[in-house]
């Protein structure tokens, strides 16, 4: 079979990982894949040499806006044509370039399927993106969710149209060395520095739990980093810090290659988003036998906590319970590293990254025939 990944780039976060890591693990099974990106720029993860590469840019020849996008029209449909796909699976590609997929496969048999990432109902704030992108789950041969509690955002009339593939677990995780229990001295998270992971929650929380605890030696250290769009959140939480006066108890390293050393340093881990879809960066934490903490926002978490038996699970934005977990972590070392037993033999049952691309691909064959 013939697939095409089309996503923005290869930089970042969670979907671009989760594009790689489906597309190494799919050519590896003997398909043809390509990854087809729309901004030219380096890659974060390592991308197997069998994958074929390619850009869909948009022109830049003029400044009108109406001849560049024609133009961009243009050359995608050229070049999808070119490679004459079996199915393009689309992940966070903007909603004004869907109709461009649409519009460049609606003449041919290459099959269109819409991935959605994130909350259906939270992650697209603007009205008239999230008209577009019912358009786009609508006109699509298939929708790729995550999880069981994504299907409650799509009417009945759309539900013979999704399936579910979770994502992939890179299993070195799970051979991260891990004594426990240990005290609980570092907390660490992992994310974007973005609003909807709410990490000023984090940071409050810390607050009034060494406040209320009087703990001189807890620290927290948040790494990612925040795009361009959203620098103003990154320039919000360290002057937060500041005026919390803990500018030697949290800290903003930025971006980490080295993700597994940062979890065997650190004592447990703490995830404050406001809403996800299925976040990797927690399943990483518990694979690695973490002690975690994470809100219970909707779908991704409570699919992966159970709360008291292998990590704890608090209200979305409550920063009173966030600061009494971290507590109680402090205080039941033991306990805690219950949780991180309990957490990374759950991680242990997750299927391995060939299960997860063969399910994926038993549904592209049920929706390209």
């Amino acid at each position: 079979m013939k697939i095409i990944f089309i996503i923005s780039q290869l930089t970042g976060g969670g979907a671009e990982r989760e594009v790689t890591a489906f597309a190494n693990e799919l050519v590896r099974m003997g398909e043809e894949v390509y990854i087809a990106c729309i901004h030219n720029v380096e890659d974060d993860y390592a991308v197997d040499v069998r994958v074929q590469r390619c850009w869909l840019q948009a022109f830049k020849m003029s400044r009108h806006r109406k001849l560049r996008n024609i133009c961009t029209q243009l050359s995608m449909a050229r070049q999808l044509r070119r490679i004459h796909g079996d199915v393009i699976l689309s992940f966070y590609v903007p909603h004004s370039y869907y109709f461009r997929l649409f519009l460049a496969t609606v003449f041919s048999k290459t099959r269109l399927v819409y991935t959605v990432r994130g909350n259906p109902e939270r992650e697209i704030p603007n009205p008239k993106d999230r008209r577009r992108k019912d358009l786009a789950c609508r006109f699509s041969d298939g929708v790729w969710i995550q999880t069981t509690a994504q299907r409650q955002f799509f009417p009945k009339s759309m539900q013979k149209k999704l399936f579910e593939v979770h994502n992939i677990l890179d299993t070195k995780f799970l051979e991260i060395p891990r004594e426990n229990p240990r005290q609980i001295v570092r907390f660490i998270s992992v994310g974007r520095l973005h609003p909807q992971k709410n990490q000023k929650l984090l940071v409050k929380a810390f607050e009034r739990m060494i406040r209320c605890t009087g703990n001189t030696l807890a620290t927290l250290t948040i790494y990612g980093q925040s795009r361009k769009n959203y620098r103003q959140t990154e320039k919000e939480l360290k002057e937060l810090v500041c005026q919390l006066r803990l500018e030697d108890r949290v800290f903003f390293p930025g971006r980490t290659r080295e993700i597994e050393k940062r979890y065997e340093e650190a004592d447990a881990f703490v995830f404050g988003s406001d809403h996800e879809g299925f976040p990797n960066a927690l399943m990483e934490a518990m694979a690695a036998g973490l002690p975690c903490i994470s809100t219970d926002c909707p779908t991704g978490p409570s699919e992966l906590i159970v709360n008291g038996e292998n990590g704890l699970l608090v209200p979305v934005g409550d920063v009173e319970t966030m600061a009494q977990a971290m507590g109680y972590l402090i205080d039941y070392p033991q306990k805690a590293g219950q949780f991180g037993k309990a957490a990374r033999q759950r991680m242990r049952k997750w299927g391995t990254a060939q299960e997860q691309a063969k399910c994926l691909l038993e549904n592209l064959h049920k929706i390209c025939s």
